[in-house]
């Protein structure tokens, strides 16, 4: 193929490398920062297995809070919430002792949003049609080629795959997306830790009509062990694009069998093992041999290129909590960028990103890794892994924020345990306004946010003057005011009193708290900004 070079430059906002799960999550949230971002996945479309099953109560709160719930909501599966993970001998054989941890990741009186089953190649061309509807640039059968950076920039080159034509970028950043082998962190020469790898799996993808078999069970997802196989079960429920597929996920030896050993009539043999009845039809889609690792990077951030999802961390898929994770990453970036890109705050906040995201990595690597040692260890009794408290309970120790305490806070907990601590996600509570329910939540997703008890008048006269003042969006709002807290709890949830405020970060997470007002509020909030926003 001859290939043909575009000399005009095209200049973006930011560059971002792989367009699956976290590379669309990331496009997403840049644009409804009103950033432009250009994606560049060398695949040529979303993807075509369904790999990641589930999206958290968390994530879910993501993508609510930059417009996107319901579109995912309008093509997602129904979600049982008395189904939970089980240990059987198979599908139809009996139970081997308790049910698996609960689903409180999904389901959770600390969040005013249910988790979702939607599994990734249903929800990628949501992703995709959303981030495009915002302004993406998203071009598929694309790959990266090369690039280097300075001071003001980042110059990549691209190339099209079905024409070889390649293009000059200049960018602002670069954001690495583009998965467990990524060229990005490679040629970067970025290291990893970690555990390493914990095994190799061969995935087998199938259709079969089990969904309501699964139903019966109340089993969400099981992990079966006989005489004839031992692995995970997993379902992926179908849309108007596709039927219902399954997964069963195997351990094997490389150095002794490849994917050529997995034939259709072994695959299907295992897979009706699990199943427990040896002639239930079943059709086999696909097999696909993977790496179990446990990796993160030693560096999230080069100068202006930063590592999310699985180029900056790779787990074990136990919990589903590898996707999740890595859509929290880009949360956190995206508005931090979107902040120093629109001058609202200098570049040291972007250094932030490594300060509070890869201390949770290793956390989260490490749960994951423990979690699927103790579930296929076959005794639920002595899984002590909480996937709420890895996905939604974890405190930014520094960062972006403005700790109260010297001395050392858990670094994970019961969310609802957190009350409004600097570096926690801020609790939800549900509120009245204009006769309606709403969730704090609500309240949060572009912009800062101060929260104000009964009495915070004078910190509405304070942020009104230091927004001015320092020339960046932030929106106010005052317990008792156009907001009813019908339960009288959010002065217990977020640690404050009457006269007391709270800083909440584009992200949702809490920044500054002040307990107590005092007479110096004005000048005491514009610190507390200039200092957060590294001005």
């Amino acid at each position: 193929m001859s290939i043909t070079k575009k000399d005009e430059i095209e200049n973006v906002s930011v560059l971002i490398v792989g367009g699956s799960l976290v590379g669309l999550s990331t496009s997403l949230f840049l644009s409804w920062h009103g950033i432009a971002s250009l994606v560049v996945e060398r695949h040529p479309g979303t993807a075509i297995h369904p790999r990641l099953a589930s999206m958290t109560s968390r994530t879910m709160e993501l993508y609510r809070s930059s417009g996107s719930e319901a579109a995912i909501r309008a093509v997602e599966p129904p979600f049982p919430q008395d189904n939970r993970g089980l240990m059987l001998e198979s599908l139809v054989g009996k139970q081997l002792g308790s049910a698996l941890e609960d689903m409180s990741a999904y389901h959770t009186t600390a969040s005013p949003v249910q988790g979702s089953l939607i599994a990734q190649d249903v929800l990628e061309p949501v992703l995709r049609a959303q981030a495009e509807k915002q302004g993406g640039d998203l071009r598929y059968g694309t790959e990266l080629v090369a690039f280097e950076q300075d001071e003001e920039g980042v110059t990549a080159t691209i190339r099209e795959l079905s024409s070889g034509i390649t293009r000059t970028i200049r960018a602002d950043y670069l954001i690495g997306a583009d998965g467990n082998q990524s060229t990005v962190r490679k040629q970067l020469g970025i290291g990893q830790h970690g555990m390493g790898v914990l095994g190799q799996s061969m995935s087998m993808i199938f259709e079969a009509d089990l969904m309501e078999m699964l139903n019966q069970r109340q089993a969400l997802m099981f992990i079966v062990n006989n005489d004839k196989v031992s692995g995970y079960f997993i379902p992926y429920q179908g849309s108007s694009a596709r039927p219902d597929l399954f997964r069963l996920d195997v351990m094997y030896d490389p150095a002794k069998e490849s994917v050529a050993d997995y034939t259709e009539e072994r695959c299907l043999s295992l897979i009706r093992a699990a199943i427990g009845i040896e002639d239930f039809p079943v059709k086999l889609k696909t097999v696909i041999p993977w790496v179990v690792g446990a990796y993160v990077a030693d560096r999230f951030q080069e100068g202006r290129i930063f590592l999310v999802g699985d180029a900056a961390r790779v787990q074990p898929p136990t919990g589903a909590l590898g996707g999740n994770t890595g859509i929290a990453e880009a949360h956190n970036l995206a508005w931090k960028l979107a902040a120093v890109i629109r001058g609202e705050a200098g570049v040291g906040l972007l250094s932030t990103y490594e300060q509070e995201r890869r201390p949770i990595a290793d956390l989260t690597v490490e749960q994951v890794s423990l979690l699927s040692q103790q579930r296929m260890s076959l005794q639920p009794e002595t899984i002590t892994v909480n996937p709420l408290m890895v996905n939604m309970g974890y405190r930014y120790a520094e960062g972006a924020l403005l700790p109260e305490h010297e001395e050392a806070q858990p670094q994970i907990q019961d969310p609802l345990q957190w009350k409004g601590e600097p570096g926690t996600r801020a609790p939800h509570i549900v509120l009245g306004r204009a006769g309606e329910q709403i969730s704090t939540l609500d309240l949060l997703g572009r912009e800062w946010v101060l929260l104000t008890g009964t009495d915070g008048q004078r910190w509405k006269e304070a942020a009104a003057g230091a927004a001015k003042q320092l020339n960046i969006p932030l929106n106010i709002y005052q317990i008792g005011d156009e907001l009813v807290d019908t339960s009288d709890s959010f002065g217990h949830a977020y640690g404050i009193s009457s006269t007391g405020a709270v800083l909440v970060r584009p992200d949702g997470f809490v920044a500054w708290r002040v307990q107590e007002g005092g007479e110096e509020s004005r000048r005491a909030l514009e610190q507390a900004l200039s200092r957060l926003l590294y001005r």
